[in-house]
């Protein structure tokens, strides 16, 4: 994949209701263009998080799991939702897809205890206020956690999709990442607003 160009004027992708087949073509077509942000326009729940479950998909691909992480060389690559469940049908349809060779799993969880067989984790915002207890369930294992609220990368979470102004963009904390046997790719994090965790 060729390098970003981290210099690209920022384009403005405008969200086309593509079936969710099309989707994983979105962060591609980001990447490539060397830009942390998608343009939303006349944003709505089911376009914002039609985006949102390709950002998720796309992860995958940037994101090196320890061998441990899987019982065994065919074993899925399982994405958690905890909380209520903002996609709809947007991550079901990902399930024919697959990720390294792996397929994909998709899993609702309403308590962070049931998290341990989980590779990406979203967190909904309505358990941020809960996200001490959350990471101290987790304990630095080698889950992705991402959100999509105010702060929340700030507070521990390891990608924050944030919208802002029609925009969704990427938040990283390089720091919560680095406590966990996760390795992340170094082209991910250049197109992501590296923050600081508050201490």
């Amino acid at each position: 994949m060729p390098q970003p160009n981290l210099h690209m004027q920022q384009p403005h992708l405008r969200l086309n209701p593509w079936g969710p087949f099309g989707l994983p073509l979105l962060l591609s077509l980001l990447l490539s263009l060397g830009t942390g942000s998608l343009t939303v326009a006349q944003p709505t729940a089911s376009g914002e998080y039609l985006l949102k479950a390709a950002f998720l998909y796309n992860f995958a691909k940037f994101v090196e799991w320890p061998e441990t992480s899987f019982a065994d060389g065919q074993a899925p690559l399982t994405l958690c939702v905890l909380g209520q469940d903002p996609f709809g049908s947007a991550l079901d349809a990902l399930t024919e897809k697959s990720i390294k060779g792996r397929p994909l799993h998709i899993t609702r969880l309403s308590q962070p205890s049931n998290a341990g067989d989980c590779h990406i984790l979203f967190i909904d915002r309505t358990e941020i206020p809960h996200t001490h207890a959350i990471l101290s369930t987790l304990n630095v294992k080698a889950i992705l956690t991402v959100c999509d609220d105010e702060r929340c990368a700030q507070q521990g979470m390891m990608i924050n999709l944030r919208t802002v102004n029609d925009k969704i963009q990427m938040e990283m904390n390089v720091e919560a990442i680095q406590r966990t046997p996760l390795k992340v790719s170094s082209q991910l994090i250049k197109l992501a607003h590296v923050i600081k965790e508050n201490r």
